[in-house]
C-alpha cells in the first residue's frame, strides 16, 4: 500500500489551469521531486496535499496513521521559547516521560512504594530504549548541520529573522523524522555547506519525501522520481 495516492488531480485559479489530471503514488522510502516553471503549480500541489487548498477535482488518499512533516516557514511558534526548547519539542512525548519519571523518583525519596518503584523502572527502560539520553547530542548535530547552533541555542525564536526562523523550523522537522516529508524550497536561507549537509541527511533518511527546490544539484541528487507541473 502506498503512503500517498493522488488520482486525476486538477486545480485552477480563475481561467489559469495549474494542475490537470495529475496522478501518482508515493511509496515508503521514495524520494520525489516536483519540477516545472515558476508559477506552474508546484507549491499549490503541496498545499493541496496538506489540505491548505481544496482541489477542483480528483482524489488524495493518505495511508491511515502515516506521520507527515510539512515545511511551513510561516507556522506559529509559542512566544518565549528558546531555539533549544523549540527543537526539543520534536520529542515532546519523551520529555513528558522523563518528567513523569522524575516526579515518581521525587515521591520515592520520602515515600518508598513497590508499585512506584516498578513504574519508575518501566519508565527508565522506555527512556533508555528510545535513545532519550542521546537526544541532546542528536539535536546539537542537526542544529550545527543547518547552521542553527551559531545563532545561539538559548536565543528566543521570536527574536530571529525570517531566514533564521526558517532554518530552525526545518531543523525541528528533520528531528521529528516523520514517515514522509513535504518540503517547499528547503534550501532557502542555507549556504553551500548547509545544503551539502542537508543533502547527505536526506540521502540517509529512511522515510519518503516530496520536495520542490530551485537548487538543481540538490534536487537531482535526492530524487528517485519526478512529477512535472
Amino acid at each position: 500500500m502506498s503512503l500517498l495516492k493522488v488520482s486525476n488531480l486538477s486545480h485552477s485559479f480563475g481561467e489559469n489551469i495549474l494542475l490537470n489530471g495529475i496522478s501518482f503514488d508515493l511509496f515508503d522510502g521514495e524520494k520525489m521531486g516536483l519540477v516545472g516553471l515558476n508559477g506552474s503549480g508546484k507549491s499549490t500541489l503541496l498545499k493541496i496535499l496538506m489540505g491548505e487548498y481544496i482541489q477542483d477535482d480528483g482524489g488524495i488518499d493518505w495511508r491511515p496513521k502515516a506521520s507527515i512533516g510539512y515545511l511551513d516557514q510561516y507556522r506559529g511558534i509559542d512566544a518565549g521559547l528558546s531555539i533549544r526548547q523549540y527543537l526539543q519539542g520534536a520529542f515532546a512525548a519523551l520529555y513528558a516521560l522523563e518528567a513523569r519519571y522524575n516526579e515518581i523518583n521525587l515521591i520515592l525519596e520520602t515515600t518508598p512504594d513497590m508499585k512506584r518503584i516498578e513504574q519508575a523502572a518501566a519508565l527508565q527502560d522506555q527512556l533508555l530504549n528510545s535513545g532519550f539520553y542521546e537526544l541532546d547530542s542528536h539535536i546539537d548535530r542537526v542544529a550545527a548541520g543547518l547552521g542553527v547552533s551559531s545563532l545561539g541555542m538559548d536565543t528566543e525564536v521570536a527574536k530571529l529573522s525570517g531566514g533564521q526562523r526558517a532554518k530552525v523550523i526545518l531543523a525541528k522537522l528533520l528531528l521529528e523524522s516523520p514517515d514522509v516529508l513535504i518540503m517547499d524550497e528547503p534550501t532557502n536561507f542555507l549556504d553551500k555547506s548547509h545544503i551539502e549537509w542537508l543533502t547527505q541527511f536526506l540521502r540517509e533518511f529512511k522515510g519518503a519525501f516530496i520536495v520542490v527546490s530551485h537548487h538543481f544539484d540538490f534536487k537531482s541528487s535526492q530524487s528517485t522520481a519526478a512529477i512535472s507541473c
